[in-house]
This record gives C-alpha cells, sequence and structure tokens, in this order.
C-alpha cells in the first residue's frame, strides 16, 4: 500500500481547491499527481543535460527517489494546487 493514501491525497487537493469548484476525485488525483512526477522528472533530467531549469518548480526534498511517491506526498500536504474545471 502506497503512503500517503488516496484519502490524504484528496483532502490535501480539497484544501487548495476553489471550494465554489467541484471537489477533486480519484481521476482528479491521478492526473495532478502524474504531472507533477513528470515536472520533477524533467527538472532532474534538465540538471544532467545542462538544460533550462525554468520548465519546472525544483521539487522540495522527499523521502524517496521515485518521483510519483514524491509527487503524491506533495499532494497529500496540500503543497499542489489544483484547478477543476466546472461541468457544462
Amino acid at each position: 500500500m502506497n503512503k500517503p493514501t488516496v484519502d490524504e491525497i484528496l483532502a490535501g487537493l480539497s484544501s487548495t481547491c476553489d471550494p465554489n469548484l467541484e471537489e477533486p476525485n480519484r481521476y482528479t488525483a491521478v492526473m495532478v499527481t502524474a504531472k507533477r512526477a513528470r515536472q520533477i522528472n524533467t527538472y532532474y533530467h534538465s540538471l544532467g543535460e545542462g538544460g533550462a531549469l525554468d520548465l519546472a518548480p525544483p521539487p522540495v526534498a522527499g523521502f524517496s527517489k521515485n518521483y510519483l511517491s514524491i509527487a503524491m506526498a506533495e499532494a497529500a500536504r496540500g503543497e499542489i494546487s489544483c484547478r477543476v474545471r466546472p461541468t457544462r
């Protein structure tokens, strides 16, 4: 089982989202954490290549070397904000 749990991630995301819009669901949590993991991956690869470092914000020191675990921990702590589009 992963730590943090899905409920902790959803609580962290709902604390940063606009209260007038929909609550984030599991699909939103997957999309947000996957996007953040790709940003962290791009950041670390640009360090090795000497590329532009402004593509993604630098990651916070995490407890793991797995980028998805770092992204999930950031979401659970409420460090990642998301915007959920209203449904039509």
